[in-house]
């Protein structure tokens, strides 16, 4: 069994290697970021307000509407008709896969993203799939009653896309931290499976015996042959270990 002292004391003795596996994986997490193969994502987001008449009772119905208007806008009509506009050189399948519509509880907006590997393309879809969606559904509200009908319009905010992947702020610290949490299992795993005796706890912990003496670790110098080494360190050396038996 491995105390917690005994963990710390693994730990702590072989700090280098959890500071190593540390920066290894940190250094591979940003070339893996840099690499020409990685594609970037870029997220574009477009506001869609929802209005009605401004009483309550149709504002809480216009904020149960939010949702199936939503998923109204995830069509590929919709994305037919985007690809005939702008002429990309995406099918309307992929449109439709890279495209996320959330309702804005409390508000009565819509949220659109789009996904793309060109910040550019992604500013253009989203603009374009708000415009075409907001007018075929404003084209068919108006042959309801005029109390009845959800009107929509884009807001006109920023659609400066930003990067989503990969985000090597977050991608470089996480695969340090993952790399230094592998690398001290690994040596816990190693300190657990070693029944080696190191100390004279562990004489009394695994052989249930006394300890009478110790045998210090001493250093005789190498540099110099046995013959002419002082007779002072030859007779440095200790007694043996002695373990009284029960």
């Amino acid at each position: 069994m491995l105390t917690a002292a005994e963990a710390f004391q693994a730990l702590r003795q072989r700090w280098w290697i959890l500071v190593a596996a540390a920066l290894f994986a940190a250094v591979a997490a940003y070339v893996y970021a840099k690499l020409p193969w990685v594609e970037p994502r870029w997220r574009s987001s477009v506001l869609i307000q929802a209005t009605g008449r401004l009483d309550y009772g149709n504002f809480l119905a216009l904020e149960k509407e939010l949702r199936p208007l939503a998923e109204q806008l995830r069509q590929l009509s919709v994305m037919r008709e985007v690809d005939q506009n702008l002429h990309t050189d995406l099918s309307p399948e992929v449109m439709l896969d890279h495209t996320r519509a959330e309702p804005v509880q409390d508000s009565g907006q819509i949220r659109l993203d789009v996904e793309d590997s060109d910040p550019g393309r992604a500013q253009q879809l989203a603009l374009e799939i708000a415009d075409v969606y907001t007018a075929e559904h404003n084209a068919a509200e108006q042959g309801k009653l005029r109390e009845e009908r959800v009107i929509l319009s884009t807001l006109d905010r920023s659609t400066q896309a930003t990067l989503i992947w990969p985000l090597t702020r977050i991608l470089v610290p996480t695969a340090a931290l993952l790399g230094f949490m592998i690398a001290a299992g690994v040596v816990l795993a190693f300190a657990y499976f070693d029944d080696s005796i190191r100390t004279p706890a562990h004489v009394r912990q695994f052989l249930d015996m006394p300890v009478l003496g110790v045998v210090p670790r001493t250093r005789l110098t190498h540099a110099m042959p046995q013959s002419v080494a002082s007779p002072a360190a030859a007779d440095a050396v200790p007694a043996p270990v002695v373990v009284a038996r029960r």
